[in-house]
């Protein structure tokens, strides 16, 4: 398969989990259990990024924007008060991979469930496995997804574009089947992650428009990452490279080429000329 198949991507997910309505009642149903003392729904997000303070926190307040309007829209302003889009602003994951990011939520989450545990929950250890309410509590969005924002996608909140600003949203249980040396082949084109040419190669990670923040959630409480998946940077398959996102980055190198052109002193004999 060449690389310019790779142009033709298949739609963003399914008829089966694609719908209008964000199902509010499901998310509330599934934001709490009885060996919970407090109720939440919501991403955690981290930022891996150093510099564009500005456009980080207006990323979140986009994201937070989202929440509001959305629960607006549906009459729903009661779950505003659980929401809880968690930011993680550590130095030391300014800079890091999808994988770095994943083994860091891969920790956090079951510290947090051990944080919003009642004290007086008995017998947690030995019977959460059996209890419905739990399990339906810990398999929500929140403890399967989290976003993270590296430089692109901050980049992305200064730029024009239907789909813009985007964050990164990556799957939990996601493995390679890539050794470490395969992965660390160069990325085939047009693609930002992954190790062959093909649009079907899971990376684990894909881009998402802050303004499907709610959809998304809603989506992935009652579906599979596979049914939504779409290999980064398409998001929706009717990009092309003038809207990829990153596009600016191109654009950027092409005029800073043509400047440098134009800087240029002309040679000897063209300017005896």
């Amino acid at each position: 398969m060449s690389s310019t198949s790779a142009a033709f991507p298949p739609n963003f997910g399914n008829e089966i989990c694609i719908g209008h309505d964000v199902d509010f009642d499901r998310i509330k149903s599934r934001m709490t259990c009885s060996k919970f003392h407090d109720s939440v729904w919501g991403l955690v997000i981290y930022r891996c990024s150093q510099g564009h303070q500005s456009a980080w926190d207006r990323l979140l307040q986009g994201l937070r924007n989202d929440v509001r309007q959305s629960a607006e829209y549906y009459n729903r302003e009661e779950v505003l008060q659980f929401h809880d889009l968690h930011a993680i602003d550590d130095k030391r994951l300014y800079g890091a991979t999808s994988h770095q990011v994943r083994e860091h939520f891969q920790s956090w989450v079951p510290k947090n469930l051990e944080d919003r545990i009642r004290p007086d929950a008995v017998d947690f250890k030995k019977d959460k496995c059996w209890d419905i309410d739990w399990l339906r509590a810990t398999s929500t969005p929140r403890y399967e997804y989290c976003l993270f924002a590296d430089d692109i996608c901050l980049e992305s909140v200064d730029q024009p574009g239907l789909d813009l600003p985007v964050v990164k949203i990556l799957w939990k249980d996601w493995e390679s089947p890539w050794s470490p040396e395969e992965m660390s082949r160069p990325v085939p084109a047009p693609f930002h992650d992954g190790v062959t040419e093909y649009w079907e190669e899971d990376v684990g990670w894909m881009y998402m428009p802050l303004l499907d923040y709610v959809g998304n959630y809603h989506v992935l409480g009652k579906c599979f990452w596979e049914d939504q998946y779409v290999r980064p940077p398409y998001m929706d398959g009717s990009e092309d490279e003038t809207n990829f996102v990153g596009y600016w980055r191109k654009k950027s190198s092409s005029e800073e080429a043509n400047q440098a052109d134009r800087e240029r002193p002309l040679s000897t004999e063209q300017s005896s000329r």
